[in-house]
């Protein structure tokens, strides 16, 4: 059964709802918390819980990563932003 495509008014809905579909990062709070999960400690641990700074620049280089490795849409890539629990 075709899908119907018109439905999605924007390439970010489009890749939100295939990533949703095929189990991948489909929202900003999802990318955010997987941050908090995976990335942040490391950052904690070198920097400290207080450098904004270096928490923002590793989420971005993190981000950057995902989005040349395919596993984040361009799209999304562009949209979203770090809302996790370090975010200011």
């Amino acid at each position: 059964m075709a899908h119907n495509w018109i439905a999605y008014d924007t390439t970010l809905a489009m890749a939100e709802y295939v990533a949703e579909s095929e189990g991948w990062i489909a929202s900003e709070d999802e990318l955010s918390e997987l941050f908090d999960a995976e990335i942040a400690p490391f950052v904690i641990e070198q920097y400290g819980e207080d450098d904004v700074t270096a928490m923002n620049e590793s989420f971005n280089d993190w981000t950057d990563t995902l989005c040349s490795d395919g596993e984040l849409h361009e799209s999304q890539y562009n949209a979203y932003c770090y809302v996790g629990k370090w975010s200011n």
